[in-house]
């Protein structure tokens, strides 16, 4: 059995199909761990999440900001903007409750033990211990999978930084914001949601949350994606496989036995 992880699908079923075609992925024998951000903006997002709906036994799936934005237009009475059009074939689809249902019952985060490897979306908050992650991670899916998740997802949207003297919905958001949203921190410690450029273009004092002094876990490989900018990068123990695939990037996978390897299928958009 192979182990494979995902970066960002953002609707782009075609290139998924064809790089998994590349790989002869075996559902029967294999297994595909994804890094969110499975929906919007891209041409397929219902042809993406009926498809691993239809191979869930195979198929892990950590839940990114997209995937949450989804989830809470289907449960509130939030409206759609226009650049959301790419979620209306979800949320009119016959199948709706069953996909909405599956992806809500995803992880924020997955250990993928053989490998001591931790699959997230955006990254693991430099303060957090791997029980602090667990512990972070269970809290939030015990409220997202109850009755009364719909208040959670009608309070989500907001900027908070994760702080231990946080209550309520901020300290649920910051967790959120954390696992889904993070990139950069200041010399404070909090978490900056607007700068997106890689590191090398940014000239303030802000810091990637891989390489803030003292992170807690550092001794599991950490695979994200979230970050197109970035792109592939492995290094410091990190490895992010966000190929910008949506933006006619690319999408890229790695077998998790070897993450110095990436495997790519280039942007259909691009050609």
């Amino acid at each position: 059995m192979t182990t494979y992880a995902f970066g960002d699908l953002q609707g782009c079923y075609e290139e998924l199909r064809l790089l998994l075609d590349h790989i002869e992925f075996d559902p029967s024998s294999d297994k595909l761990c994804f890094t969110g951000d499975l929906v919007n903006r891209g041409p397929d997002s219902l042809k993406v999440l009926e498809y691993l709906y239809s191979i869930n036994e195979s198929v892990v799936n950590v839940l990114g900001n997209h995937d949450f934005h989804l989830i809470a237009l289907a449960l509130t009475d939030r409206k759609l903007r226009s650049k959301d059009n790419s979620l209306s074939p979800i949320l009119s689809s016959s199948n709706k409750i069953n996909l909405i249902e599956w992806l809500r019952h995803q992880p924020l985060f997955h250990m993928e033990k053989e490998s001591d490897t931790l699959i997230v979306h955006a990254g693991v908050h430099p303060s957090w211990t791997l029980e602090m992650v667990k512990k972070y991670s269970e809290e939030i899916q015990s409220v997202i999978r109850g009755d009364d998740a719909s208040v959670f997802f009608k309070a989500m949207y907001s900027d908070d930084s994760w702080s231990t003297d946080l209550i309520g919905k901020k300290r649920f958001n910051a967790i959120v914001n954390s696992f889904t949203r993070m990139r950069y921190l200041n010399e404070l410690g909090e978490c900056n949601f607007e700068e997106k450029d890689s590191p090398e273009k940014v000239t303030n004092e802000l810091i990637p949350w891989y390489l803030y002094p003292n992170r807690k876990v550092k001794n599991d490989l950490i695979v994200f994606g979230h970050w197109s900018s970035l792109g592939y990068f492995y290094d410091h123990n990190v490895v992010c496989l966000d190929g910008g695939c949506v933006w006619g990037g690319e999408l890229v996978a790695v077998d998790l036995s070897k993450p110095d390897v990436p495997i790519r299928i280039n942007s259909l958009k691009s050609k």
